[in-house]
């Protein structure tokens, strides 16, 4: 019989168990009652007056013991339960609930990486069409300051060579805070190169000088990170060699002599580096070229003569390997045209006719070529200039006279035609100045007033421009201003008129003595010097002051020894002033002999 304890009523299903700790039914298993965990009335069935059983409940109750299922399970045993419905239908439901949690999350993670895998290709896309278009954009800055640039140079197109220039630069500026790799860095540099040469033609050299210390700045750094790489290595040597070139027109000897000196150890080092290409070769005859410029302004012939040789054994190699392309035939025609001038200064006036000659040849063929090719038109109109020269020192006024009038008048047209040129300007006052000289000798003073006076406006034009070039201030001008006094003075037609022609040259003395100061060993401001102290010398000894005008002739012999005349032919220009000069002593101290020896009659 089943027996009944009187307890307090406690409906069965009322109490949710939690099983924390202990075990249940362990006082009915030999456990004892200290590990049992459940009370009497939830382990016997209890009746409805409240009395326990001995019948066994076998109750559900959530157990949250280490490995019994864990706090999910526990949580589905109690919503069982309070729910009344079965712990298999609640596992099955939260099973299901699961699933779909599950497949909403995936669907979910399945859209965040297509969205994500979207912008991913959005980026990627995106990062490719910018590479691509940086990369036509550095494409077409190449072909700008390359092929673009050696088809308008020729036809004489500096306004459209700067604005390119200028948007190209303008593309790095805005590439700026992007970052700009090595190879962005040196076209940015070739750019500025760019602006500095058109600024420089223009005759802006202060602009100049701006853009090649900024090019310099950048290829330096970039050198000094990279000092083995070839390109890097190039892109400094230009810039090492604009500066040299600006200082050298500045009239900064010894920072020109020391850049030239340094391009020519790029350029050596890129032709070790790979001796066979093309481009570092021509670099090293760059390189002697600059250094035969600062020789040949020393009156250093010999030296001069050398190292545009040099030049010229390497550009006539590359010419013939590539003799359609024009930048080559053009250096090749400036090369001869520097070993004239160098040979000229030694007194080899043949050898320097033929090297003239060969120039000239070369710009007939280019522009038969291309008739609008201004780069060797202008070449042409110098040559003819520079075929006068030798006309003339060889005594043959006639065809001096006849190619320089020619001369003038094609660079009127070049000039008419590219007015922003300032160089073409320079070479047509030294046509007018050669033609006034011609003209003098020929005894035509008259008809030299015209082209020398227009010289002397042109140098002043541009002197006034920038008047840092001391090529302009110094010697060009002097000279100019010279050749107009000169011929005033050939057309005087008394003493008071001659002294009056002659004053001027005192001012031009003083002037082109304290330039010739700092620069003793530059030939062209001691001959220009030296031509206004004898000048001077003339026009003191004309009112008078003997001792005056001897010291000036005395001055202008010194000024010249000291420059290295001594060692120069006889036909070069100093030589015949300080000819000049010994003449003008001499009949000073026999004119005060006579004075002396009519004294001594006197008694």
């Amino acid at each position: 019989p089943v027996s009944f304890r009187k307890v307090d009523f406690v409906r069965e299903g009322g109490v949710l168990a939690v099983i924390v700790d202990g075990e249940p039914f362990a006082s009915e298993g030999g456990g004892g009652d200290q590990a049992e965990c459940l009370p009497l009335s939830l382990r016997r069935r209890v009746s409805a007056d409240g009395l326990i059983s001995d019948a066994r409940v076998e109750l559900i109750a959530a157990d949250l013991r280490k490995g019994q299922g864990g706090k999910a399970l526990a949580v589905l045993k109690l919503i069982s339960g309070m729910l009344g419905v079965g712990l298999d239908q609640l596992i099955q439901r939260d099973a299901q609930r699961r699933q779909t949690q599950l497949l909403a999350l995936a669907a979910a993670s399945l859209a965040g990486a297509t969205v994500l895998g979207g912008m991913a290709f959005v980026a990627v896309r995106e990062r490719d069409t910018a590479q691509s278009e940086r990369a036509q954009a550095e494409g077409l800055v190449e072909f700008m300051v390359g092929d673009l640039r050696n088809r308008l140079e020729p036809a004489g197109r500096l306004d459209v060579l700067d604005q390119v220039a200028a948007r190209a630069l303008a593309y790095y500026s805005a590439q700026e805070n992007r970052g700009l790799d090595a190879q962005s860095l040196g076209r940015r540099s070739r750019v500025l190169h760019l602006l500095g040469e058109i600024r420089d033609r223009r005759g802006d050299s202060r602009a100049a000088q701006a853009f090649f210390e900024q090019a310099a700045a950048s290829t330096s750094e970039l050198l000094a990170r990279r000092p083995n790489d070839p390109q890097l290595i190039f892109d400094n040597a230009q810039s090492v060699f604009w500066v040299g070139y600006l200082a050298y027109r500045r009239g900064n000897d010894e920072l020109a002599r020391t850049q030239f000196t340094e391009y020519q150890r790029l350029a050596e080092r890129l032709v070790a580096i790979d001796p066979g290409n093309a481009a570092w070769q021509a670099e090293v005859a760059y390189a002697n070229n600059s250094l035969g410029t600062v020789l040949l302004d020393r009156g250093e012939g010999v030296e001069a003569s050398a190292a545009f040789a040099r030049q010229l054994a390497i550009i006539r190699v590359l010419t013939a390997r590539e003799p359609g392309n024009h930048s080559r035939q053009m250096d090749l025609a400036q090369t001869y045209a520097w070993f004239a001038d160098a040979e000229l200064l030694r007194g080899h006036l043949d050898v320097a006719l033929n090297a003239r000659r060969s120039e000239r040849l070369i710009y007939e063929a280019l522009l038969r070529r291309t008739a609008a090719d201004s780069g060797a038109s202008v070449g042409l109109v110098v040559n003819r200039t520079a075929v006068a020269r030798i006309d003339m020192l060889s005594g043959r006024l006639a065809e001096a006279e006849a190619a320089l009038r020619s001369a003038t008048l094609d660079m009127d047209r070049l000039i008419a035609a590219a007015p922003d040129d300032a160089s073409y300007a320079g070479k047509a006052s030294s046509s007018l100045q050669l033609l006034g000289q011609t003209l003098l000798l020929r005894g035509e003073a008259a008809s030299a007033v015209a082209p020398s006076q227009r010289s002397v406006r042109i140098i002043e034009t541009m002197v006034a421009r920038d008047p840092t070039l001391s090529e302009w201030v110094g010697p060009r001008l002097g000279a100019a201003r010279l050749l107009a006094i000169r011929v005033t003075a050939t057309r005087a037609a008394d003493r008071d008129e001659l002294a009056r022609a002659l004053l001027p040259s005192v001012a031009e003395a003083a002037r082109l003595g304290r330039l010739s100061a700092s620069r003793p060993r530059y030939l062209a401001l001691s001959r220009s010097t030296a031509e206004a102290e004898l000048l001077t010398g003339d026009y003191l000894a004309l009112t008078g002051d003997q001792s005056g005008a001897s010291r000036s002739w005395r001055g202008a012999i010194a000024r010249l020894e000291r420059g290295g005349a001594a060692e120069l032919p006889r036909a070069d220009r100093a030589q015949i002033i300080m000819h000049q000069a010994r003449a003008r002593l001499a009949l000073n101290r026999l004119a005060q002999q006579t004075r002396q020896m009519r004294s001594m009659y006197a008694w």
